[in-house]
C-alpha cells in the first residue's frame, strides 16, 4: 500500500462525511431555486416564450458538460485537485448572490433587460460548474474507494433531497409571502447561503498529493490522441452515442411545472410543492439506486433512468388530476436519482485511474452538443402541439433510449484492462480494452 493510499484509507470517514455534506447543502441551495419549478415560474413572469423557458435546464447542463474535455489534460497533471476545486467553485456560487441582489435593487428594469441579466448570470454559474466538473469528479474518484462510489453519490444526493424538501418549503413560503419579484430574490439569496455552507464543508476534505505517472503532453497533443481513444474503445463510443440520443428524451421535463400551473390554475407557491414531491422521491431512491449500482451494475441503474422518464412523461400527458401529475413529478425524480447515482460513476469504470480525466471529459463534453438543440426542438413541439405533445415525444424517445442502451452498451465493469497491453501499445494512457465474455 502506497503512502497516499494510507492517507485516503485513514481519512475515508472524514472525507465521506464532509463531501456528502458538500453535496447535500449544495443541492439544498439548488432546491430553493429549482430549475424544474422555481426558475421556469420566474421566467413565466418575464416571457411566455416556451423556447426560453425550456432553455433553463439545457443551459445548465451544457455549461456543466461542455468545458470538461478542455480541462482534462490540465487536471491530469495536478498532484492535488482540491485547491483548484475550491477556487473555481466560487464561479457557480456567486451568480446566485448577484441575481438576488439584482432583483431587489433593479426592479425598474424592463423584461428584456431582466431576461438578458438572468441568462447571463445563469450562464456564468453553469460555466463555472463546467470548469469545476472534471477536477471535482476526479477528486471524488481519488478520495472515495471504487466500491463506495455509488454509495457516496447516492447518500450525498439523498441528503440533498431530504434537505431540499425543507428548501422547497422555504421557497414556497417566500413566494407565497412576498410574491413577485421579491419572493424570487429571497430564494436566490437563501440558496447562496446554503451553497456557502457546502463550500466550507468541501474545504475540510483531506486529499494527499499524488504525482502523475503519465508524461506531460501539450494540449494539442492531448487533443490529437482523443480520436484514437474513441476508435479503440467501441463500448465507450456506443455509450456516448446512446447518451447523446437520450438527451432528447428529457425535453419534456422543463415544461412540467409550467403545464401544471396553467392546467390546474395554481399560483407561484406551487413551485415549492412540485420541488418537495420530487425531492422526497429522490431522497428515498438515491441511496437504494446507489447501492444497487455498487452491488450490481451502474449500467442497470442508468437503464432504469430512461424507463422512469418514459413513465413520467406518459403520466404527465394523461394525468386528469393534480395528484396524478404529482406522481409524474415523483417518477421523473426517480429518473434523475438514477442518473445522479450512476451517471458520473459509470464513466470511472471505463478506464484506468490515470485516464480518468480524459474519459470524464470525453463522456461529458461530447454528449453536450444535443443540449443546444433540445430546447429549440422542445419549444417548437410545444408551440405546435402544446405541452402534452412534448410529453408524448419525450416518452417515445425515452423508450427508444432504453432499447438502444440495452442493445449497444455493455457493462464496463466486466472489462479487463491489462497493464502490459496498455504499455505495449506504445501510447501511455490509451489502454487496449478486452471484454470478458
Amino acid at each position: 500500500m502506497t503512502d497516499h493510499e494510507r492517507v485516503i484509507r485513514a481519512n475515508f470517514r472524514r472525507n465521506f462525511i464532509v463531501n456528502v455534506s458538500d453535496v447535500g447543502f449544495y443541492l439544498l441551495g439548488m432546491a430553493v431555486v429549482s430549475s424544474g419549478s422555481v426558475l421556469p415560474l420566474y421566467l413565466l413572469h418575464l416571457t411566455s416564450n416556451p423556447v426560453l423557458i425550456g432553455l433553463i435546464p439545457s443551459l445548465q447542463f451544457l455549461g456543466w458538460r461542455l468545458p470538461q474535455l478542455f480541462t482534462a489534460n490540465w487536471v491530469s497533471r495536478m498532484p492535488r485537485k482540491l485547491p483548484y476545486v475550491l477556487w473555481i467553485s466560487l464561479n457557480e456560487r456567486l451568480p446566485l448572490l448577484f441575481l438576488g441582489l439584482f432583483i431587489i435593487f433593479w426592479r425598474s428594469a424592463d423584461n428584456g433587460l431582466t431576461l438578458a441579466i438572468v441568462f447571463l448570470l445563469l450562464g456564468w454559474g453553469a460555466l463555472g460548474g463546467g470548469l469545476l466538473a472534471t477536477p471535482w469528479q476526479e477528486f471524488v474518484a481519488k478520495i472515495i474507494p471504487p466500491r463506495r462510489w455509488g454509495l457516496f453519490f447516492g447518500t450525498g444526493n439523498a441528503l440533498g433531497a431530504v434537505l431540499g424538501v425543507g428548501g422547497a418549503a422555504l421557497s414556497a413560503y417566500l413566494l407565497a409571502r412576498y410574491g413577485y419579484p421579491s419572493g424570487f430574490a429571497y430564494c436566490f439569496l437563501a440558496a447562496f447561503g446554503f451553497v456557502v455552507i457546502s463550500f466550507f464543508s468541501l474545504a475540510l476534505s483531506v486529499e494527499p498529493a499524488v504525482e502523475p505517472t503519465a508524461p506531460r503532453v501539450s494540449q494539442l497533443a492531448f487533443m490529437r490522441q482523443l480520436p484514437d481513444v474513441l476508435r479503440r474503445d467501441a463500448n465507450f463510443r456506443n455509450y456516448l452515442l446512446v447518451r447523446s440520443f437520450g438527451a432528447f428524451s428529457g425535453m419534456g421535463a422543463a415544461f412540467m411545472a409550467v403545464h401544471a400551473v396553467e392546467r390546474y390554475h395554481l399560483g407561484d407557491s406551487a413551485a415549492g410543492t412540485f420541488t418537495a414531491v420530487a425531492l422526497a422521491a429522490t431522497a428515498i431512491l438515491n441511496p437504494v439506486l446507489g447501492h444497487l449500482g455498487d452491488r450490481r451494475s451502474h449500467k442497470t441503474v442508468l437503464g432504469l433512468s430512461y424507463s422512469f422518464l418514459a413513465l413520467s412523461m406518459v403520466l404527465a400527458a394523461l394525468a386528469p388530476s393534480l395528484p396524478l401529475f404529482l406522481l409524474a413529478f415523483a417518477i421523473r425524480a426517480g429518473s434523475d436519482a438514477a442518473f445522479m447515482s450512476s451517471g458520473m460513476t459509470i464513466i470511472f469504470e471505463f478506464c484506468d485511474p490515470e485516464d480518468r480525466p480524459m474519459y470524464i471529459g470525453l463522456g461529458n463534453t461530447l454528449t453536450a452538443p444535443p443540449l443546444l438543440v433540445v430546447p429549440l426542438i422542445g419549444g417548437a413541439v410545444a408551440a405546435a402541439f402544446g405541452y402534452v405533445g412534448v410529453f408524448w415525444a419525450s416518452a417515445a424517445l425515452s423508450l427508444l433510449s432504453v432499447v438502444a442502451w440495452e442493445r449497444l452498451v455493455r457493462d464496463p465493469r466486466r472489462r479487463v484492462l491489462p497493464g502490459a497491453a496498455a504499455a505495449a501499445n506504445g501510447r501511455h494512457g490509451i489502454p487496449q480494452l478486452q471484454e470478458v465474455e
